[in-house]
């Protein structure tokens, strides 16, 4: 009713009207502002007050109750007669006997028979007690009850002249409004009925004649240039309409095309799979949501520069698109991470085809700038079938999918089940166990020897981390690294195993052999604390360490994650004696131009190549390569998973004689390893060391 009624005003008319009406909202709000801060004053001035009273009286009472005197207790309330808000007031003693009372002449509601303490609630009356207290012993307690008729009556009367002096102001601020809205709108007005006059006959040799030095007077003089300039402006005009509308087409494909791709982009994904699944609800008709990651991407745009990963993601749109059917909807909804919409595709075995298509044209090999590039993808698929799903949780399920995909060993798909979920709430309940783990005591190392291949003494150890789980038992370190790097716990228990680590090491060097060393694994978050050279120096300086004992077992991809920052920490560390170990090399995808500038001391040749010893030509080629580049940058190595004396025979043979695997000894707890240095380093016994240790 309002609006339209609003609308149809003058200027003149709006301008009172909304002055008239925030000065009365204003006046309303200080008019109950004040009446509501008075009656709180009061009320609170009222309970000081009789708190003061009750003060007073409390220490006047103690003697009487003391001595049994209720005469001198009653006279001593009867003080209370002064404040005429008291109704009445009595003393209840420890027994619930009343032992005196106070009744107002003007008050009848409270009889002395029925004064009984009870809990009242009042939204008018005021309700105090207090203790009495004699050498800190309590003989009973006072109660008082008082009303608030004489601050309702004050209130009453403020009301009332607060409410006259608000209605003369209203009235007031009528008569000055509706003058000096004057001023400002009829120049309006006049300004008004000019362009109205020459809209209509479309007479521009006329000027406006409004002569003045605000907003009005320069839109006057801005209407009389118009005038000026209005028949060489519609020409212009016209061309920049033409103007605009293209620029307003770019801008759509700037806001849902992808500039890199062209494919759409994650704002146009968000509004079509709204309308896709409303689609699908109303049609009965099957969607599936496939979210795709490129693995290792972040290795490429580190070694070859963005310029080849956007090329990757170039070359990828187009093989995504070449794949899939027309009735399939792809986007690029950030980084190297794109979204496929399928529709009408009726059963999962055709969309586990199209995840193979995906697959294996993905996969094929990239060429980019000369440079041969293999990657693979990780797809996350969620089936939509009905009003199950909303559209967040079928984006988040999906995206659950893709990285158990990508946990599955990367250039795979999975498909969203309640195995997912039900292994991801497995994934949260370890990590819960696993923040109590070093508090629990239940985490421990196991070492496993590195051995001299020739002469089979222990050299060193690998210091490796078991979780004996109290309620679950043994949890496998492929489960729970993995839930550690993710949750940021590997930071609290990396820095347990630097510790006991260190400490232990310290031990079978003192009791032992001094040059024993000792391998700590650095995960890639710890490789992120920047206190990470602190604590490791501590450490070693706590202990009195040899730091040329102590290596840093480093995997590639942890170099790769940030290369110049790698270089920096690596040589901060070699800086403090410390040695760098390089771990399961030659299966990462690491640069041999960034290799050579790693201040790396040993390099250790992962068991998948040395499996296939002696037999296998391709494994046979591969480690005899590894072997030739680590001797010819003047690196140690270590040969990990040997499990045959073949395979021992093979490394010591290419002169790699620093070994590590089955062969000797798995991981052990520290009271096995300590068997096996007593018998290392007995003389009579060197040649049969560790040989039968399973």
């Amino acid at each position: 009713m309002l609006t339209p009624r609003f609308q149809k005003m003058s200027i003149q008319q709006k301008l009172y009207f909304l002055h008239l009406l925030v000065t009365a909202a204003s006046m309303l709000l200080v008019f109950f502002v004040v009446l509501a801060y008075q009656y709180i004053s009061s009320k609170h001035d009222l309970q000081n007050d009789l708190d003061s009273q009750l003060i007073v009286i409390e220490n006047n009472l103690g003697a009487a109750i003391s001595f049994g005197d209720k005469g001198a207790a009653e006279e001593t309330l009867h003080s209370l007669n002064i404040n005429p808000s008291v109704e009445h007031a009595y003393i209840l003693l420890n027994d619930n006997t009343v032992f005196a009372k106070y009744l107002a002449q003007n008050q009848g509601r409270a009889k002395a028979n029925q004064l009984i303490p009870t809990v009242r609630f009042s939204l008018g009356d005021i309700h105090l007690s207090r203790k009495i207290l004699v050498n800190r012993q309590q003989l009973g307690t006072i109660f008082l009850d008082a009303n608030l008729d004489v601050i309702n009556i004050r209130i009453k009367l403020f009301f009332i002249a607060l409410f006259l002096a608000v209605f003369l102001a209203m009235l007031l601020a009528k008569l000055l409004l509706k003058k000096l809205n004057r001023f400002i709108t009829e120049p309006i007005s006049r300004l008004e009925y000019f362009v109205t006059e020459i809209t209509e006959s479309q007479n521009y040799t006329t000027r406006c004649q409004i002569q003045s030095t605000d907003e009005v007077g320069a839109l006057s003089i801005g209407i009389n240039k118009m005038l000026d300039n209005i028949e060489s402006r519609d020409k212009k005009l016209l061309e920049e309409l033409e103007q605009r509308r293209k620029v307003e087409h770019r801008l759509d494909q700037l806001a849902y095309l992808d500039s890199l791709t062209n494919l759409p982009n994650r704002y146009s994904f968000t509004e079509d799979i709204a309308s896709l699944l409303a689609q699908a609800n109303k049609n009965e008709i099957n969607l599936h949501l496939l979210m795709l990651d490129i693995d290792n991407f972040k290795v490429i745009n580190d070694t070859l520069g963005h310029w080849a990963g956007d090329h990757l993601l170039k070359e990828s749109a187009i093989r995504l698109n070449e794949s899939l059917r027309k009735n399939a909807s792809i986007y690029r909804i950030g980084g190297d991470e794109f979204a496929i919409i399928l529709m009408g595709v009726t059963t999962l075995e055709l969309v586990e085809a199209i995840c193979h298509r995906i697959i294996r044209t993905m996969s094929e090999k990239f060429v980019i700038n000369n440079h041969e590039l293999f990657v693979g993808v990780s797809i996350g698929v969620v089936e939509y079938t009905g009003g199950h799903y909303n559209q967040s949780s079928l984006i988040k399920h999906a995206d659950a999918a893709m990285y158990w995909a990508k946990n599955d060993g990367k250039n795979t798909y999975k498909i969203y089940s309640n195995q997912i979920e039900q292994a991801n709430f497995h994934q949260q309940m370890l990590i819960g166990m696993l923040e109590d783990s070093i508090q629990n005591n239940e985490l421990e190392l196991y070492y496993q020897p590195i051995i001299d291949g020739q002469t089979r003494r222990i050299l060193g150890f690998e210091a490796l981390l078991r979780w004996n789980q109290s309620e679950i038992g043994f949890v496998s370190p492929t489960e729970f690294i993995p839930l550690a790097e993710s949750s940021g716990l590997i930071r609290p228990i990396g820095d347990w195993v630097i510790n006991k680590a260190l400490d232990q090491i310290k031990l079978w060097q003192t009791f032992y052999y001094p040059e024993l060393f000792i391998n700590i694994n650095l995960s890639g978050r710890q490789f992120e604390d920047c206190y990470l050279m602190e604590k490791i120096m501590y450490g070693i300086t706590r202990n009195q360490l040899n730091p040329a004992t102590v290596n840093l077992e480093i995997t590639e991809s942890v170099l790769m994650e940030d290369v110049d920052r790698a270089i920096s920490i690596l040589n901060s560390l070699h800086d403090l004696g410390v040695r760098i170990a390089l771990d399961d090399f030659g299966t990462g995808h690491s640069s041999m131009n960034y290799l050579k500038k790693f201040p790396i001391n040993t390099l250790k040749i992962d068991k998948g190549f040395v499996q296939g010893l002696p037999d296998d030509e391709m494994d046979k080629a591969i480690v005899e390569s590894l072997l030739t580049l680590a001797n010819g940058l003047g690196l140690s190595v270590v040969a990990e998973g040997v499990e045959t004396e073949a395979q021992l025979e093979f490394m010591v043979n290419h002169h790699c004689y620093k070994i590590q695997g089955y062969l000797f000894s798995p991981a052990l707890p520290i009271d096995q390893i300590e068997k096996l240095l007593e018998q290392s380093y007995d003389d009579k016994r060197i040649n049969k060391t560790l040989y039968c240790v399973h």
